[in-house]
């Protein structure tokens, strides 16, 4: 450090003695420190503390000298980019107003022991070192290492944002419960108590899927297999097609409707007889489109109904919902429906 920078009081000396010892407090200063020369815009490092150089993996004598923003790449990626011209709005901020900066957060990667990279944030106050004119003649940054701070403070933005899509969702299913509840029909109460449940207990497996995938979407052939095999033996139906990742929006009404073409093929299709079958098979089109043909066969002849019922309507309204359509062909073999949904967000 220059002398016309550590001048001792008079007395002081016999406490803090010479500009060694200042050093040697910078020297052995556990923050990471920098004392910079005023000059842009080369903003010249004149010391390196040992911390500093430790926490970006390199030593005091390959900085010193050089300018702050000269030791980055001039054809930097965009990180490292944002990252210099942080750097530099701060300290251009310390000359102008003659008062601290904090400098923004922002990524850098450093070197770790292995070979290898670490995504670290980093921020850093600024602060100017006045001369006898009133002029600023250098800054001390003192550099932190915000990486916990950051990831708590994405922690805990994404659990309450994850918070607030639970309570969204908790609140959609129980007006789905409702909706059964009231609109659903039954010779006896037995029969309604055992549809009800079955509804529910769809919905309840749609949001297990859900919540597999951190409520990002879950697997369609998932979603059908565990509608299927809670109505179905596994040797009765065949599932066809390529991996498809239902977004959230479309996991439930997916699933709903699964449920009730298999409860309707339990009833009076393909599950109802012994040598009855189905067959799924789906595939997606160019234009971003989900077609899925529900194919039963060998089972009871069918005809269509003489009335729509519930579930009917809740397979339609259902389709509709996702922006989907679905065409029911009543073959003699079995019911063929032809469900089509956009999978784009």
């Amino acid at each position: 450090m220059s002398d016309d920078l550590i001048t001792p009081k008079p007395g002081a000396s016999a406490r803090w003695g010479t500009d060694t010892d200042f050093r040697a407090v910078f020297d052995a200063s556990p923050r990471p420190l920098l004392l910079i020369a005023a000059d842009p815009p080369k903003f010249t490092m004149l010391a390196v503390n040992a911390a500093h150089a430790f926490a970006f993996g390199t030593t005091p004598e390959a900085l010193e000298g050089w300018g702050v923003l000269e030791v980055f790449p001039t054809d930097a990626p965009p990180a490292v980019a944002e990252f210099v011209d942080a750097i530099r709005t701060s300290l251009e901020a310390v000359i102008a107003s003659k008062a601290w900066d904090r400098m923004a957060a922002r990524p850098y990667a450093v070197q770790i022991p292995d070979g290898g990279s670490e995504e670290r944030y980093w921020s850093a106050i600024n602060s100017p070192v006045i001369g006898p004119r009133g002029e600023v003649t250098h800054i001390v940054s003192a550099v932190q290492d915000v990486t916990g701070e950051i990831l708590e403070r994405r922690s805990e933005e994404a659990r309450k944002l994850l918070m607030r899509e639970v309570d969204h969702r908790a609140r959609n299913a129980l007006a789905v419960v409702q909706s059964f509840v009231r609109l659903t029909t039954a010779d006896n109460l037995e029969d309604f108590r055992r549809v009800v449940d079955g509804r529910v207990e769809a919905l309840a497996r749609a949001q297990t899927s859900l919540a597999a995938r951190r409520w990002e979407g879950a697997s369609l052939r998932e979603v059908i297999d565990a509608e299927l095999a809670s109505l179905s033996q596994p040797g009765k139906y065949s599932l066809t097609g390529q991996q498809v990742l239902l977004q959230a929006e479309h996991v439930q009404a997916m699933s709903m409707m699964i449920h009730e073409l298999a409860t309707n093929a339990s009833k009076y299709g393909a599950f109802s007889t012994e040598g009855g079958r189905l067959e799924i098979a789906w595939a997606t089109t160019p234009a971003g489109k989900l077609d899925l043909v529900w194919s039963e066969e060998d089972g009871p002849a069918v005809t269509p109904p003489s009335r729509e019922g519930f579930g009917s309507r809740l397979i339609s309204q259902l389709a509709r919902q996702v922006g989907g359509e679905i065409v029911y062909v009543w073959r003699p073999q079995g019911l063929q429906a032809e469900l089509s949904l956009p999978l784009g967000g």
